[in-house]
């Protein structure tokens, strides 16, 4: 049995990663031939001569009459030549008729230019009566007509191997009376999850059930690439023999087999045993980044196996920094699309290993990283892209550049971050059609204002009595207004009616805590110095440091009984029937940059904001002053 430990802290760098799979990749790309009507799209594998002249004679570019020019010197207005009309040439036919000087034929768009004829008088320059025609306008040698050979001539390139058939170049090859060309075949990609807890979408989960995304996630991003041609395998539970029968099965089928799963090191390790002992050579295990450590490569004579990590982010790090632009390499299409951006705060950095980091673009062109764990779709959807950290230094400052490597980017209307709360959400889809949203925290709101990189800011911060207000004596130089929101109960959930933190300690419960940089952990740091003392060790309330990233994560986590008590909203508490006991009203209020505030889109935020107060219905425990969406002085 190979030491797969060993091997598997055998690391390989990112662009090592990406030089393996490009060579393998590569050596997996056949060709075909394909009618042209089915060839956009795809990488010529052949050059591609003309076979024709273009246009393959002398025709004409306009409506008119044919003639030798010398049979209309000096015609003007006023003097006008006449010549005699001694037939017509249609499109698809050819003149037997020589044209003499003092003679015309009437001649329409793309016919044959006759023998004896040497430019065309557009019909606009003529009146025809009968035979005769009048011209007001005197010509010269060529004029209005397109050479045979003018586009391109016999044995011309057309296409070049390794090109990429575009619409243009299939009208190029058509035009030559090229019908079929040979091309680099899509790859056969596999996809299949790993996991006994993966449901496919649509069905209801039970207990300790999730979602499978990652495949959904392969086949479109890989199918985006227009080299891919991809088919989804289901699942595969976690035991030898399935993954055994599933390798047997497909090995052959595909190019490309691509598996994500548990980033269990067990796991890990009889997935890469089980490949190697079906054939499969082992090209590398372990990739130096973060997210994504956890990936392998091993080839079969006729495909490549890659091991995925199962963590939504970790896996698709590996996809577009690695895979994609491997796929792309090997057929020809370099893009490095990379940038280089500032940073809007310092990041350290981690020793061994590259951190690949969702980011966003925020209003001054700073790659505001979107922070999170690696289990996190929602990070990508919202991403304009990621940022690389590299190990080579201990940390990057503020304003330094890094590398930033684009997705797709979408049309965003408002870029929001500070805290979460679920009724502004609704207020800003109302107001935009593609908002972006940052669930940050109050202070990082504060700071994302602060400096310049967020269009509006959610925050609701107490400190000597009062919410938010301090924020404008704190900052005077500000460039940003204060917009009063929505007030809403903030308390302690339970499922049992826990009312206070000597309780939570008392019963030893389970706490659900909020994440630092929260205006709720603010406020439950507070209570429990009020309840307990200052002098009050906090670690003493078990889970204190369990930190969710949101009201609904801790409402969410007591309902399922993973924790048995936390500070949320009562809208919360209302939706999963849960027990509340109200600490405080607090005002959840808006910070704006002064410039997006007098925006089209600004405005159009505050008006959905002070229509709000029709959701009061469906948000129990929020309230809605008379100056919801005023300015605060």
């Amino acid at each position: 049995m190979v030491d797969v430990t060993k091997v598997f802290h055998i690391l390989v760098t990112a662009e090592r990663a990406e030089e393996i799979l490009t060579n393998q990749i590569r050596r997996l790309i056949g060709s075909e031939t394909r009618g042209i009507s089915d060839a956009s799209g795809f990488i010529s594998s052949s050059d591609v001569f003309s076979r024709e002249d273009v246009p393959p004679f002398d025709r004409s570019e306009v409506d008119g009459y044919a003639l030798n020019h010398l049979s209309v010197v000096g015609a003007e207005e006023d003097s006008p030549r006449q010549v005699r009309v001694v037939g017509e040439v249609e499109i698809g036919e050819k003149s037997s008729r020589e044209i003499k000087e003092g003679e015309a034929m009437y001649i329409s768009t793309g016919a044959m230019i006759p023998r004896g004829a040497d430019s065309v008088v557009m019909v606009e320059y003529a009146t025809r009566s009968n035979d005769r025609v009048k011209v007001f306008r005197s010509v010269s040698p060529g004029e209005n007509i397109a050479h045979a050979g003018s586009d391109f001539f016999m044995n011309e390139y057309l296409v070049r191997k390794g090109n990429l058939l575009s619409p243009e170049s299939i009208a190029l090859l058509a035009s030559s009376g090229v019908g079929k060309v040979t091309v680099s075949s899509k790859l056969r990609v596999g996809i299949v999850s790993t996991g006994n807890e993966l449901v496919k979408p649509g069905r209801r989960l039970k207990d300790g059930e999730i979602y499978d995304s990652n495949a959904y996630y392969f086949k479109s991003a890989l199918a985006g690439t227009g080299f891919c041609e991809c088919h989804l395998l289901g699942t595969v539970p976690d035991d030898k023999t399935s993954m055994q029968t599933f390798i047997k099965r497909n090995v052959g089928k595909y190019d490309l087999l691509i598996s994500s799963g548990s980033t269990s090191a067990g796991f890990h390790d009889l997935l890469y045993e089980v490949v190697q002992e079906l054939g499969g050579q082992m090209l590398f295990h372990g990739i130096s980044i973060k997210p994504g450590k956890p990936s392998f490569a091993a080839a079969f004579d006729s495909c490549l196996f890659l091991g995925m990590p199962g963590f939504p982010l970790s896996a698709a790090s590996v996809l577009r920094y690695i895979i994609i632009p491997a796929v792309l390499s090997a057929y020809g299409q370099v893009q490095d699309e990379r940038i280089e951006v500032r940073l809007p705060f310092r990041i350290n950095s981690e020793k061994g290993k590259d951190q690949i980091i969702p980011a966003i673009i925020g209003r001054s062109g700073r790659a505001y990283p979107i922070y999170g764990d690696s289990g996190s779709i929602s990070r990508l959807a919202y991403a304009d892209g990621f940022v690389l950290i590299r190990d080579s230094k201990n940390y990057y400052q503020r304003d330094e550049t890094v590398p930033f490597f684009p997705l797709t980017p979408g049309k965003r209307d408002v870029l929001f971050i500070g805290s979460n709360d679920p009724l502004i959400e609704r207020v800003l889809f109302d107001s935009s059609k593609a908002p972006t949203i940052i669930n940050a925290g109050s202070w990082g709101g504060v700071e994302a204002i602060r400096l310049g990189e967020a269009d509006v800011s959610g925050v609701h911060l107490l400190k000597n009595g009062e919410y938010n207000t301090f924020l404008l004596s704190e900052y005077r130089e500000r460039k940003f207004v204060m917009l009063r929101g929505f007030s809403r109960s903030q308390g302690i959930i339970s499922r049992d009616g826990t009312s206070t933190f000597s309780q939570i300690l008392g019963k030893k419960l389970i706490f659900v805590n909020r994440n630092r940089g929260s205006g709720t952990r603010d406020l439950i740091d507070g209570e429990i110095e009020l309840e307990m003392g200052s002098n009050f060790s906090k670690d003493r309330i078990r889970g204190y440091f369990w930190e969710a990233k949101s009201h609904a994560a801790v409402a969410k986590a007591i309902e399922q009984g993973r924790g048995d008590a936390g500070v949320s909203l009562e809208f919360y508490a209302k939706i999963l029937n849960l027990k509340f006991h109200k600490i405080r009203d607090e005002n959840y209020d808006l910070m704006m940059q002064e410039d997006f505030y007098r925006s089209k889109n600004g405005k159009k935020f505050v008006s959905k904001l002070r229509e709000s107060t029709r959701y009061g219905r469906e948000f129990p425990g929020y309230t809605f002053p008379k100056n919801i969406g005023e300015p605060i002085e």
